[in-house]
C-alpha cells in the first residue's frame, strides 16, 4: 500500500486556490498602478484576509472573507487612461505654467509629460493640447504680429500657461474628491 502525499494546496503554508484566484484577479486589475502601490494593495489584502480568516482558515471561511472584501477590481483605485481618480502628476501643471519663463521649453516638456503620464487621462491631455494650439492660432489672428513668432508666442507663451491653469483646476478637484 503506497502512501499518498498531500498536493501543493494541502501543504502547510500553501496559498489556498480561492485566495490565489482572488489575488490573480487583483493583480490583473492593478497592473496599471505603479509597482509600489500594487505591492501595498496586495499586502493590505493579505493582512485583511489573515486578520479576518484566522490562523487556519477553511475554504468556506476564506470565500466568505473574500466576499466581504468585495470584488478585487473594486479594491483598485481607478487610474487615468480610462478611469477616474488617482493622484495626478503636479509637475505637468508647473511645467506648462512656466512656459513663458523658459522660452517655451517647459511647455513642450509639459505637453509630452501629460500625454505620457499614466496618471493623467487622455481627455485632459487632449484638452491641454487644444488650449496650447488655440493660443497659437489666436495671437496671430487677434494681434498685429507676424504669424510664425505670433504662433510660437501665443501657443507657448499664452496657451501653455492657460493649459497649466486648467490642469491645475482639474488636479485640485481630483484631490478634493
Amino acid at each position: 500500500m503506497t502512501e499518498r502525499h498531500p498536493g501543493p494546496a494541502a501543504r502547510r503554508g500553501a496559498v489556498p486556490v480561492v485566495l490565489q484566484d482572488y489575488l490573480r484577479r487583483l493583480d490583473a486589475a492593478a497592473r496599471a498602478l505603479p509597482s509600489g502601490e500594487r505591492q501595498d494593495l496586495r499586502a493590505r489584502v493579505w493582512t485583511d484576509v489573515a486578520a479576518a480568516a484566522g490562523p487556519a482558515p477553511t475554504g468556506d471561511r476564506l470565500a466568505r472573507v473574500l466576499g466581504e472584501l468585495g470584488p478585487p477590481e473594486g479594491l483598485v483605485p481607478a487610474r487615468a487612461g480610462g478611469g477616474p481618480g488617482g493622484l495626478r502628476d503636479p509637475a505637468v501643471v508647473h511645467l506648462l505654467g512656466c512656459s513663458l519663463l523658459s522660452a517655451g521649453i517647459t511647455g513642450v516638456i509639459g505637453l509630452v509629460r501629460v500625454w505620457r503620464a499614466p496618471s493623467w487621462p487622455r481627455r485632459d491631455a487632449f484638452v491641454a493640447t487644444l488650449v496650447v494650439l488655440a493660443g497659437a492660432v489666436a495671437l496671430p489672428v487677434l494681434a498685429p504680429v507676424h504669424p510664425v513668432p505670433g504662433a510660437v508666442l501665443g501657443g507657448l507663451g499664452a496657451g501653455a500657461p492657460l493649459a497649466g491653469v486648467l490642469l491645475g483646476v482639474v488636479l485640485l478637484r481630483a484631490r478634493r474628491q
